[in-house]
């Protein structure tokens, strides 16, 4: 659970919604980050922070949170960004919109292709960010996420529960779709070990 304030709320109003959000993740055992900003993530006892390009380092961030912190990095598809996430400490990227995005309007929507590179090149876990719906999440899921980032198609719905179960539904059902055929090829590839082993065993 991330708390992701662009400025729309005053200090008491953020720091009432950190608190109250803080006490109901830990009952759930849900990790609580702050978007942006790591010194505000220390001060309210968050679990970690997401930094983006215009946000302090992902080494700074390490250094305020220390070892323990979950510390996240937005990537923008450039080559070599993922390695330098790693190397500076970062525990997961995260890339988009991939999708139009209320939260993030002026954006450019990024091809798919794009994503497929960034999963291919990082070292770490990656999350799909900005316009992921219950109808594209299985999509992006089969291009190997690790997990989606949803904003406006939980908290804009008449039903935040339904609504957030049904994206989960989606992204599970094209988790398993996506690890089917590499499922399958392990399965065949071990049969025809177990085959060579065999033929081995019966000449000698």
């Amino acid at each position: 659970m991330q708390l992701r304030d662009k400025g729309a709320y005053s200090d008491e109003e953020r720091a009432e919604a950190a608190q109250g959000i803080r006490e109901l993740v830990r009952r759930h055992s849900v990790p609580f980050l702050i978007n942006d900003d790591p010194e505000y993530a220390r001060r309210v006892k968050a679990d970690g922070v997401h930094v983006g390009r215009d946000d302090p380092s992902p080494q700074i961030a390490r250094a305020v949170l220390g070892p323990q912190a979950i510390v996240g990095v937005t990537v923008y598809g450039e080559v070599g960004e993922e390695e330098a996430a790693a190397m500076a400490g970062a525990d997961y990227v995260a890339v988009g919109p991939f999708f139009p995005s209320p939260t993030k309007p002026d954006e450019p929507i990024l091809p798919l292709h794009l994503l497929d590179g960034v999963v291919n090149r990082s070292p770490l876990p990656v999350f799909a960010i900005g316009g992921v719906t219950a109808e594209n999440a299985g999509l992006l899921a089969r291009r190997g996420v690790a997990g989606v980032a949803v904003v406006s198609a939980i908290m804009d719905a008449p039903n935040p529960r339904a609504a957030t179960e049904a994206i989960r539904r989606a992204f599970d059902a094209g988790k398993a779709r996506s690890n089917a055929p590499r499922t399958h090829a392990r399965e065949t590839r071990a049969r025809e070990s177990s085959r060579e082993n065999t033929h081995r065993q019966t000449v000698k």
